[in-house]
């Protein structure tokens, strides 16, 4: 076997493989995510899997039909016929692997695009990612106290004892951040 690994490989094989991992993977990872709503999860989670369940016949689709092209090609008539074949050969490759990525960079993201709406309204027609939030809701957000401005736009002082910055305790606090799911 390890003869003839990477010998005559196909390039859709290590992209479909990875397609599929991904597509196991990332929902699983999304739905293991604690901080986010569980409807939210499931959405994003839903649109990861259905994004691999599109790219893995489309990588293959577009892989084999370019290979095909490549037995289009005119080569001398003057060079012997195996060589001819090794030509072809070669260029089916080449080919293949353009193929792949034409796919990775036009084709899934256009069929995405068009498919997984219409598909995550019949699947989860209640929820709506986009949702916008009633303006009442961000005059409450929005609003701060007064003290509040004035702290986060305060320098810091210069500590007289030491010299070192004495930072405000807005400085000090940790932004928790982490991935956000969901487009939200």
């Amino acid at each position: 076997m390890c003869d003839s690994l990477g010998v005559n490989n196909k390039a859709t094989y290590p992209v479909m493989l990875i397609a599929l991992v991904k597509g196991i993977c990332r929902p699983t990872f999304t739905m293991m995510d604690k901080t986010e709503k569980p409807e939210t999860k499931k959405y994003t989670a839903l649109r990861e899997g259905l994004t691999e369940i599109i790219a893995i016949p489309t990588y293959w689709a577009c892989g084999e039909l370019t290979a095909k092209l490549a037995s289009k090609f005119k080569f001398k008539k003057e060079l012997p016929e195996d060589v001819q074949k090794s030509l072809i050969k070669r260029a089916s490759k080449n080919m293949m692997f353009i193929g792949v990525c034409t796919a990775a960079l036009f084709v899934i993201p256009g069929l995405c695009s068009v498919a997984i709406k219409p598909i995550m309204d019949k699947i989860m027609p209640d929820y709506k990612p986009n949702k916008k939030q009633n303006p009442e809701d961000l005059n409450k957000t929005a609003s701060l106290p007064v003290n509040t401005v004035n702290t986060i736009f305060a320098r810091p002082s210069i500590n007289n004892f030491t010299g070192r910055k004495a930072i405000n305790s807005v400085y000090n606090t940790q932004i928790k951040t982490g991935m956000k799911v969901g487009g939200v």
